[in-house]
């Protein structure tokens, strides 16, 4: 078993909501540091991602101080963000534009496999890795497979399966299982609660972070173990 550290996950929001967030910034002004307080009233989950993604392109640093890359491209034209998005997403994403994968042939198994194997991504997050990435890869014009292009959501195929073999056993002779009983609404996931606190007036910039390091610890730990 290989000893190699993981890189930490690759963007995984939506690529349309990540890109929402860059335009508002090019029709109001780019703040000296991204904290949730620039999101206005979007969801705590909305928030992480999209600051999660900024951290993983490196476009801010730890703090949310936006770095001179991040800047240009916020500026930039529509004509020429396609080229800077391509140049962000070569150094952020090293290991898939690497000498030893090659993207233009690349099936979207071989893609998983290095997601999993060179970073801190597991499960149904390796399908949002995916659909971040391919959307981002289509703005920049980078050249992917026809494979990777056409992937399908490992987690949505499973659950289909899952649902086939389920119709096939209500059909057979044996009487239907009673029905399970309604799911239970589950709270509030408790990162996300952590953000909302982190809204409130009368927090300090010292429980921010304090908060915000609990938040990233409890995401990292979640990620790892799906």
């Amino acid at each position: 078993m290989s000893d190699k550290a993981k890189l930490p996950c690759p963007p995984y929001a939506t690529f349309s909501s990540f890109m929402t967030f860059i335009n508002k910034l090019r029709d109001t002004q780019i703040p000296s540091r991204i904290d949730n307080s620039v999101f206005g009233n979007a969801s705590g989950s909305l928030i992480y991602s999209i600051l999660s993604a900024l951290k993983s392109l490196n476009l801010v640093d730890a703090d949310g101080v936006p770095s001179e890359l991040f800047v240009d491209f916020v500026k930039a034209s529509d004509e020429n963000r396609p080229a800077k998005m391509a140049a962000i997403m070569r150094s952020a994403y090293a290991p898939l534009f690497s000498a030893s994968f090659d993207l233009t042939s690349a099936t979207a198994g071989q893609f998983d496999e290095l997601i999993r194997n060179e970073y801190e991504a597991k499960g149904s997050t390796v399908d949002k890795v995916a659909t971040f990435f391919i959307a981002a890869a289509k703005f920049a014009e980078v050249e992917i497979s026809p494979h990777l292009a056409a992937r399908k959501p490992t987690a949505s195929s499973a659950s289909a399966g899952k649902s086939k073999r389920q119709r096939k056993a209500n059909n057979s002779d044996n009487p239907p299982p009673p029905p399970p009983p309604p799911p239970q609404i589950s709270d509030k996931a408790l990162e996300y609660k952590l953000i909302d606190l982190m809204k409130e007036a009368d927090i300090g910039d010292e429980e921010r972070s304090a908060i915000w390091t609990l938040v990233q610890y409890l995401t990292k730990k979640k990620a790892t173990d799906e």
